[in-house]
């Protein structure tokens, strides 16, 4: 099967080791964590997988995302030429 993106939303009780848990989950499977923020989780994983990540305690959502297609805007942090202010 293919790998594909999933985004995870963990129920708002999470315990520590519940996320702890989860995480295992998805590494355990060749998966990557790709980013987390908040409550949501965005993962990549074989998609046979996913009832499996679905099914873990802890986890409210977990569906599929799409990036194909689309455009990511690059972020550029630019950072100021002001002289800093001595000690």
């Amino acid at each position: 099967m293919a790998y594909e993106t999933y985004m995870i939303k963990v129920k708002e009780n999470v315990t520590c080791h519940q996320v702890q848990s989860i995480f295992k989950v998805i590494l355990g499977l060749g998966g990557r964590i790709e980013m987390v923020a908040g409550k949501i989780i965005i993962a990549s994983f074989e998609s046979s997988y996913s009832e499996l990540v679905k099914k873990t305690p802890g986890v409210e959502l977990a569906g599929g995302i799409n990036f194909k297609g689309r455009k990511i805007p690059k972020i550029v942090k630019r950072v100021s030429t002001e002289k800093q202010g001595d000690f």
